[in-house]
């Protein structure tokens, strides 16, 4: 008796390319979701960043309001610590604010006075560490730590005239 053998047909290599497929389609996965969480993050600390700027800012304006009565002569002193922003914004900010007193001609009208001027500098420092003080040392390794410096300086010749 003669047997008729039929060619065996081949099988598994499907098997191996959805394999493949499957590996390559869960690495793009995993590397789309991590880009998208580096990129959240990043939104998270430019808005942090934005704020710190801003709570800054009204620090500097705090002491701009009156400043005879924030600043002192002496640049060792204690900064002011705002710990009303923090309950608002969840920062906190500190303000160290200086003045020079340099004399500069005559007061006009008056001779022999000399023109007194006051050169104010105003440092605000923002951060939203859980410490006491800005810069907060302790809360830098946080991934969420942000902190905002501004310094700004004015020129009176009292308690209400600017320079000119």
């Amino acid at each position: 008796m003669n047997h008729i053998v039929f060619p065996r047909r081949q099988s598994g290599f499907a098997y191996i390319a959805a394999v493949v497929l499957l590996v390559v389609v869960a690495g793009l996965s995993v590397a789309l979701l991590r880009l998208t969480d580096v990129q959240q993050t990043t939104v998270n600390q430019a808005v942090l960043a934005a704020r710190a700027g801003l709570a800054a800012r009204a620090g500097i304006e705090w002491a701009f309001h009156r400043p005879a009565d924030r600043c002192t002569d002496t640049p060792q002193a204690q900064p002011h610590h705002l710990a009303d922003f923090r309950s608002e914004s969840g920062f906190l900010v500190s303000v160290r604010c200086t003045f020079r007193t340099y004399n500069e001609g005559e007061t006009p009208g008056t001779a022999g006075t000399a023109l007194k001027k006051r050169i104010y500098r105003i440092e605000a420092v923002a951060c939203n560490g859980s410490g006491t003080e800005c810069p907060d040392n302790g809360s830098v390794p946080r991934p969420d730590y942000v902190e905002r410096s501004r310094v700004a300086t004015m020129c009176m010749m009292n308690a209400n005239d600017f320079c000119t």
